[in-house]
């Protein structure tokens, strides 16, 4: 600190002023300087000679505070994942035009079937509701199991989300086998495309159900190859959201068409 002395005082009555600049002077600490405080006039206040090493036992020890970068206070969870990616959006727009196809489908058992009395016709077989209906709480649990893998892997357990993603794919291929059997049992009682208007449009909505469903299963055990080869993280699992939108839209349309084509 400088001291100046008024003119014309004695020694023992002089007056220290403290000089302007070191008066004004502001101390503030720079993160990860090494450990000492610097003012501006960047002059190192270390505690001694080892400050620009030790500093105060906060800052100085090898890393200062300002080399953890963004990885934020140790224990705190990784960075959000990023926004909506562009493969995703389209995604959306592929999903809402596939839905207006089975709105058609719909709309279009539901004009034919107003047009006919006696549904379905009385020389034709009935449909298996009861298997049929089991066989929607295996497609639904394929479901769940699928949300249950996009949460597991936003909360950064990759290998969680990667058995319930296998365990999803393995009830929709259940799902395939049950229909499958139950169109085999269906076609040896007669319940053909070109015998009448009942078969054709049963199999017109079921059938392109299961195409999707097939469609499906074949994106989701793509996905978990490409898990098996660490491609998907808390930050960038864009083909598992993809995968699991696709097969969420599957999951919930069945529903609609076994009420529709099973119950009505």
């Amino acid at each position: 600190m400088s001291v100046v002395t008024q003119p014309g005082t004695q020694p023992d009555t002089q007056t220290e002023l403290l000089e302007p600049k070191v008066r004004d002077l502001e101390w503030v600490r720079v993160p990860g300087s090494g450990g000492g405080h610097t003012g501006s006039d960047r002059r190192d206040t270390g505690n001694g000679g080892d400050g620009g090493r030790e500093g105060d036992g906060r800052g100085g020890s090898g890393r200062g505070d300002g080399d953890r970068g963004d990885e934020g206070p140790p224990g705190s969870p990784p960075a959000a994942p990023s926004a909506m990616g562009t493969n995703v959006l389209g995604m959306l727009v592929f999903i809402a035009s596939e839905a207006v196809l089975f709105l058609t489908l719909i709309v279009t058992f539901a004009v034919v079937r107003a047009g006919y009395p006696e549904w379905p016709p009385s020389d034709q077989p009935r449909l298996p509701v009861m298997v049929s209906f089991l066989n929607t709480f295996v497609l639904l649990g394929s479901g769940a199991a699928m949300f249950g893998a996009w949460r597991s892997i936003r909360r950064g357990h990759v290998p969680s989300s990667r058995r319930l993603l296998n365990a999803a794919t393995l009830l929709g291929i259940l799902f395939l086998v049950v229909q499958g059997v139950e169109w085999v049992r269906l076609i040896d009682f007669g319940l053909a495309v070109s015998r009448n208007i009942y078969g054709a449009v049963f199999y017109v909505m079921v059938g392109m159900h299961a195409l999707h469903v097939f469609i499906a299963v074949l994106g989701l055990l793509y996905v978990s190859r490409r898990f098996g080869k660490g491609a998907y993280t808390r930050e960038t699992h864009d083909g598992l959201t993809m995968g699991g939108m696709f097969w969420g839209f599957v999951v919930l349309v069945w529903p609609l068409l076994f009420v529709f084509v099973y119950l009505l």
